[in-house]
């Protein structure tokens, strides 16, 4: 029985499918949660990713954009809310 030989080239395709799979999951989940941008981000870097390393940067790529995605966003930022705050005030005091 001859051994398996696998061309370098075969090596960088099979990366770029894992990233190119791996990319569409965090498509379809970016537009499931409304945040298609981190989603597309996140198919072209595992596409990347997949191709310059195969699975060994594709894995963090993965986890970290499905982070990304999956987070919450927070409701109102401190800043936003004192700001909110005053213009209710300020809007009170002139009798608006």
């Amino acid at each position: 029985m001859e051994p398996i030989r696998i061309n370098p080239y075969t090596l960088i395709y099979i990366g770029l499918g894992v990233g190119l799979v791996a990319g569409l999951i965090l498509l379809l989940i970016g537009w499931l949660k409304g945040k298609i941008k981190l989603g597309a981000v996140g198919l072209v870097a595992s596409v990347i990713g997949g191709g310059l390393l195969g699975v060994f940067l594709v894995i963090p790529v993965f986890a970290v954009f499905l982070w990304l995605i999956l987070r919450k966003s927070p409701a109102t930022s401190p800043a936003t809310a004192d700001t909110a705050v005053a213009d209710a005030e300020r809007d009170s005091s002139k009798g608006v």
